[in-house]
């Protein structure tokens, strides 16, 4: 029961979160569900008229009228269900939107050191596999809600249409085997029977429920090596490895490992839920159905119930032992779902554990900024090992500094603490004498432009790779292209900072070489224009001639 509640819980948290996300779509999602629940009652209800009304032989106007009705009901009801189809389909599509870049701007927000952290590509890798997989998470729920809600009403409309088959007047004066079954006795051994068919398939569904879910526990590895596989083998610098090593068989029979693997997995589940469910399941409705399709035909016969209500009777019963079994296999689909849920509210929900201070950082106009390290030392998280061990030094704007050292030697942390991307382990860092963790966090990023040796460009125009943004100052961007050495790449362009690069998005793209997307990550961090700009070995991978010409520009 706790954990039934605790279920329903998590649904009310889901729906509000789909509505902030979407505001209104939930409940124009269920304002169209009731309508497509409601249409085939309509046809079940009116066309069990008619047929009463023709074989008691009214009058053909009457007759004709409630057909005209029949029509005319369809048709509205038809007309508001597509044009709520339509509304909803563009709601869902800017859910859709809002709902993956949630995922996506949680990542910018978090500490720099949880995006660094395994685990939280692990949790990222775990909802983005389930919802692929079997469609889970919260598009999983909203779509699956939906469904509970369509069920829920047919079940309400077929009951109501039923209704009358367990209250009509009884007929005593019955004999043989219709003296027993029309009677209210029978009636009630229908009901518990029912009764009966819920509570099994429920059973039944959950038993195979919570096999699948632990099956599904064992994808998770199994679908990222198989992305590290695709990866590898569609990748462009993947694709160059795979042919000059002929690579080939490792990754296809890797592939092939991975296949049989799911399959197996796959058949296994189909294999319990068979003979778990679906067969059991099957057998009870039938039986079910035998004993209400006799039952409403001997109270047909015993005069309790028109011929045209018969077809209302066994219609509606279909409809409702089917939305039955829906409903309950529906509703364990969402008990199993509220797992991945919780992982994805626990992302979403990630406090940032890094001090985070409210000082602004001064504005000067002589950019008199001075910056101190203090005794500092690091930890990577989950390490023992120092990559950093009592760091003490002093710089101001104005200075240039050399920081030299051998590979691994702590060059890179230096510059990722400084920054504040990571706090140190133990020490202080200090900008103009205050901790710089006393600082608006936003405020004192701005005055770094740094490039990393694994800096990052993106598949748009050169000038928004520049300046990182839609709109930019076009002549601030050729300055800094120029002051990197890009200057006479840059005249060779025919769209100049228009042009895009990689052909990912656009095939009048360009590919640029190392050493080219270097000057680029450079002329960025001259265009932010910051008080202190940091390189990582930023010539890394430059000829010694443009080697030599970013030396003599700094």
């Amino acid at each position: 029961m706790k954990r039934l509640i605790s279920d329903i819980k998590m649904f009310i948290k889901i729906t509000r979160h789909i509505e902030t996300l979407c505001p209104g779509l939930m409940v124009l999602g269920i304002v169209r569900n009731i309508f497509n629940a409601l249409h085939p009652f309509i046809n079940i209800y009116m066309s069990a008229r008619i047929v009463d009304m023709l074989l008691s032989s009214t009058d053909y106007k009457a007759t004709l009228k409630l057909a005209i009705i029949t029509v005319l009901l369809n048709f509205v009801t038809m007309l508001i269900t597509h044009l709520l189809n339509r509304i909803t389909g563009v709601r869902q599509t800017v859910f859709y939107n809002n709902y993956e870049g949630s995922k996506k701007f949680k990542v910018a927000e978090l500490d720099y050191d949880l995006v660094d952290n395994v685990e939280t590509q692990k949790t990222l890798n775990r909802i983005f596999q389930h919802e692929r997989m079997n469609g889970g998470g919260i598009r999983g729920f909203y779509h699956a809600s939906l469904s509970l809600v369509n069920h829920t009403f047919t079940i309400i409309f077929s009951v109501s249409l039923t209704l009358e088959l367990f209250i009509a007047n009884y007929n005593n004066n019955l004999t043989g085997i219709a003296k027993y079954i029309s009677t209210p006795y029978f009636a009630v051994f229908i009901l518990a029977f029912c009764a009966f068919s819920v509570w099994f398939g429920s059973y039944s569904n959950i038993k195979s429920t919570r096999y699948q879910q632990n099956a599904f526990k064992r994808f998770t590895f199994v679908n990222q090596f198989s992305s590290a596989i695709s990866n590898a083998m569609t990748g462009n610098i993947g694709g160059m490895y795979v042919r000059i090593y002929n690579q080939r068989a490792l990754l296809f029979n890797a592939n092939e490992m991975l296949f049989n693997s799911t399959y197996n997995s796959l058949h296994d589940m189909s294999k319990y839920a068979i003979k778990h469910a679906v067969l059991p399941i099957s057998i009870i409705e039938c039986i079910m159905q035998i004993i209400l399709y006799a039952f409403a035909s001997l109270g047909a016969l015993a005069g309790r119930f028109t011929v045209g209500s018969i077809a209302r009777y066994i219609s509606s019963i279909l409809k409702f032992t089917d939305a039955i079994r829906l409903f309950i296999t529906t509703f364990e689909e969402l008990r199993f779902n509220n797992e991945i849920t919780k992982v994805y509210f626990g992302f979403i929900e990630t406090p940032s554990h890094m001090y985070q201070g409210t000082l602004p950082v001064e504005k000067r106009d002589d950019r008199d900024y001075h910056v101190e390290f203090c005794n500092v030392s690091f930890k990577y998280p989950n390490t023992d090992f120092y990559a950093l061990k009592n760091v003490n030094f002093k710089f101001k704007i104005g200075e240039k500094l050399a920081v030299v050292g051998m590979n691994g030697s702590g060059k890179t942390t230096m510059i990722k603490l400084m920054c504040r991307l990571y706090d140190p382990t133990e020490g202080q860092i200090f900008l103009n004498g205050i901790d710089i963790r006393k600082y608006d966090y936003r405020e004192y990023m701005s005055i770094f432009s740094v490039v990393f040796q694994d800096f990052n460009l993106f598949a748009f125009t050169l000038g928004q790779n520049v300046a990182t943004d839609l709109e930019y100052d076009k002549k601030r961007a050729i300055e800094s292209l120029n002051m990197a050495g890009f200057g006479e790449r840059l005249c060779t362009l025919e769209n100049g900072l228009d042009t895009y690069l990689y052909r990912k998005f656009e095939e009048t793209g360009v590919e640029i070489s190392g050493g080219e997307a270097q000057k680029i990550a450079l002329a960025r961090a001259l265009y932010k224009n910051a008080p202190f700009i940091i390189l990582d070995e930023p010539t890394s991978a430059l000829d010694p001639i443009a080697e030599a010409e970013v030396y003599r520009s700094f």
